[in-house]
């Protein structure tokens, strides 16, 4: 009987083991799992962040092309107005002058017809 007692506590004991071999191996391949993700995210990280800075400099282009348009538009828009006010005001002036020049027209055609 002590042989099959002692068979028996070298089964449980070899069980035991195995399973503390085992447990430790899980724990070993879960922390390399856990290193391989952190690796694997630091690398998405750095793609992001690639991604965020090369979309930023776009936008500050793009940016750059439309405040260089819309300071011309205004340099336009200001010729624009000052031409618009030249041409009201020499109108204004020579209102006067078209008037008279209808009247004379309206009396010679009366001569004439």
């Amino acid at each position: 009987m002590k042989d099959g007692s002692s068979a028996t506590h070298v089964a449980r004991f070899g069980l035991c083991y195995d399973r503390v071999v085992s447990t430790a191996d899980l724990s070993v391949r879960i922390l390399q799992e856990i290193r391989d993700e952190l690796r694997s995210s630091r690398e998405e990280q750095g793609a992001f962040r690639e991604e965020q800075r090369a979309f930023r400099e776009s936008a500050e282009t793009r940016f750059e092309v439309i405040e260089t348009t819309l300071r011309d538009l205004s340099e336009q828009m200001v010729m624009l107005s000052r031409g618009m006010r030249s041409l009201l005001d020499h109108r204004v002036a020579s209102e006067p002058r078209v008037d008279s020049l209808e009247r004379r027209i309206e009396a010679l055609e009366k001569k004439v017809g």
